[in-house]
């Protein structure tokens, strides 16, 4: 089937097209116009006419662990079609389930069922991407919102799950100064897991280790990780230092104006760039869920209270509650970040990270028809996966 979506501003990776048009056959884009011809309409089978919206491409979360009420961690299949479905309706159009930290075992009963519903991915469904393991090998000291009884370092033993489910796992949260967690990172990266260092007491020269030895990202910057602290007459920069100012790292930030001031993420962007610095929204199941909900996940509970949750101490935030179409509403015109590296922060960039920018995360000819249509005010208008609409899938 062709659609030809007419009358539409198009945000590609280089600019921004005004006034083009888009023609999807099947499940790819098939031609990206700088106009709209009326002969092209002949052509396609349906035509939309999207005068008054721009076509982004779809958002492409790595890091996030539930939403309107569902948690990956409860390792149920459903739990994970429900999460996928709740984002599909904010544009994300392809989720990376993420795990808190639990039990060997329990973590493979989770992966278990997400290879099941993988295997249902189809057009007219955001893509159910492999997993990000954000635990167990962290650093107590700075286990968040995570069980810190189920934290453990890296051994000969419990390494063997990132060889065992090595088409299952695609990224990993390890704190490195953890044990000997680092010696393990050249070997999990040559299965081709990629590394976030995060949860974190690490120096900017152990970070830097662990880059060298196979890392490429930082989880959530500037939360749960180590930052500059006085030895002496010295200052000793953190993993945040690190994650700023070493050029070959990716940054995770959560953007939904209550982890990060605006002001950090400002220094974000300034250090990194679009390329380099990403949009995750790190959200649990309070994702959808109205204040005074109170859920449990890892055996521990999560308060919704004025639109974040918090631990049971109101200490820390428990993950977020909002979906990336908040954030980048945020980035834009809150943040006041350009709009054109926003939409790149939430697709393209994580789209690199991960290894399917080939196929995925930009408006190209012969990538997925991964697409959003999104008003003035980048509020979801359409949304398209693989080509298809899902119509139930609507708010």
């Amino acid at each position: 089937m062709k659609t030809y979506i007419k009358h539409i501003d198009i945000y590609t990776v280089d600019e921004v097209i005004r006034g083009g048009s888009l023609l999807i056959d099947g499940e790819k884009i098939a031609g990206v116009y700088r106009e709209t011809r009326p002969g092209r309409e002949a052509e396609a089978d349906k035509v939309i006419d999207g005068r008054g919206t721009s076509a982004i491409p779809g958002y492409i979360d790595v890091h996030v662990h539930g939403g309107d009420g569902h948690d990956f961690n409860d390792g149920t299949e459903e739990s994970v079609r429900q999460t996928r479905d709740f984002y599909q309706k904010h544009g994300v159009t392809t989720i990376f389930p993420s795990y808190l930290a639990l039990r060997i075992s329990e973590i493979e009963a989770c992966l278990d069922s997400l290879r099941k519903v993988r295997s249902e991915n189809a057009p007219g469904k955001a893509e159910v991407a492999c997993a990000h393991l954000e635990g167990p090998f962290l650093n107590p000291q700075y286990h968040g919102s995570q069980p810190v009884d189920q934290i453990v370092p890296i051994d000969d033993e419990n390494v063997g799950i990132f060889e065992r489910y090595r088409d299952t796992i695609a990224r990993t949260t390890i704190a490195p100064e953890y044990g000997n967690n680092m010696e393990y990172f050249p070997g999990i990266a040559a299965l081709g897991i990629q590394i976030s260092m995060g949860h974190s007491c690490a120096t900017i020269s152990q970070a830097r280790e662990g880059w060298k030895k196979g890392a490429t990202s930082v989880t959530h910057l500037y939360n749960a990780m180590s930052q500059t602290h006085k030895e002496g007459p010295y200052r000793i920069g953190g993993l945040v230092e690190a994650g700023l100012t070493i050029d070959g790292l990716y940054a995770e930030t959560i953007c939904d104006g209550y982890h990060l001031p605006n002001e950090l993420l400002r220094i974000a962007f300034r250090c990194k760039g679009p390329d380099k610095m990403l949009v995750v929204s790190d959200a649990c199941l309070c994702a959808g869920l109205p204040s005074g909900s109170v859920v449990k996940t890892a055996g521990l509970s999560f308060y919704v209270e004025d639109g974040i949750s918090l631990n049971e101490a109101r200490t820390s935030f428990a993950s977020s509650t909002s979906p990336i179409d908040r954030m980048v509403r945020h980035l834009i015109f809150d943040t006041k970040l350009p709009a054109e590296a926003v939409v790149r922060m939430a697709s393209a960039t994580p789209a690199r990270l991960t290894g399917i920018y080939d196929r995925k995360g930009s408006i190209e000819v012969g990538k997925d028809a991964d697409i959003n249509l999104v008003d003035a005010n980048f509020n979801i208008v359409r949304t398209f996966c693989k080509g298809e609409e899902n119509p139930a899938g609507k708010e």
